[in-house]
């Protein structure tokens, strides 16, 4: 009777071993490598959704759109599709996931590379999440950021040779958003209960601020910011 009973003990603790293994190599083994290829497109859509966790984009990929997924929760693995459509790539890159509290332990970090040798239109929903958007070098056309909760750090000193706009809505958590001095910059600003820093900006009224060089640079950023909760800092390049 006794060797019966160690033998089921056995065969139990055997079985709980192997399903924390199984569990464990199920959840650390979730992430990889993300690619588009590059195509005859002479411009591109992006569109990305972002659940929770570290998001990461910048410019430099070898293909159109580069990058490295690392999660240990299968179902937050993004779906990635292409489609072109009379030249312009259509980029989306979306995850779906039900509820942020559930990050707690879990991992969710995305390192994005977009192109920088065609014209981009780039649009980026973000949900609970720590972001840094370092965008020189990328040929934008046209930039919506759409931030929910959490820090955000934004990059668009460059010398931008042809001129954007850029839509930000920003949810609550405090933002930088840096931007050249020498190319012309107009923002407008709306805000609720957040706080702005205009530093270098000349007000000319009704939250709308332009830079020294708006009225002679011929390349030119509109920028609208929409503030929720937290501290924005706008920093001109020195």
């Amino acid at each position: 009777m006794r060797k019966i009973v160690i033998l089921l003990v056995g065969i139990i603790l055997l079985g709980m071993v192997g399903f924390w293994v199984y569990g464990l190599v199920k959840s650390n083994h979730v992430s990889g490598d993300l690619s588009i290829e590059k195509d005859h497109a002479k411009s591109l859509d992006v569109d990305i959704e972002f659940g929770a966790g570290e998001l990461l984009i910048e410019g430099g990929a070898e293909e159109w759109v580069d990058g490295y997924i690392d999660t240990n929760v299968k179902k937050w693995y993004p779906s990635v599709t292409y489609k072109n459509k009379r030249d312009v790539g259509y980029v989306e890159i979306h995850q779906k996931m039900k509820g942020f509290s559930v990050m707690r332990k879990n991992r969710n970090d995305w390192n994005l590379q977009l192109t920088n040798e065609i014209p981009v239109n780039l649009d980026v929903e973000m949900g609970v999440s720590e972001a840094e958007l370092n965008l020189a070098g990328i040929r934008l056309r046209h930039l919506s950021i759409d931030a929910g909760v959490g820090d955000t750090t934004i990059n668009l000193q460059d010398d931008w040779l042809d001129s954007f706009d850029v839509e930000i809505d920003l949810g609550v958590g405090d933002a930088e958003i840096h931007l050249p001095n020498d190319i012309g910059v107009k923002l407008s600003v709306s805000k609720g209960i957040g706080r702005i820093a205009t530093e270098g900006f000349i007000s000319k009224g009704k939250g709308v601020y332009v830079n020294e060089a708006y009225d002679h640079s011929e390349t030119k950023i509109d920028l609208k910011i929409d503030i929720g909760v937290g501290d924005v800092k706008i920093l001109l390049a020195k």
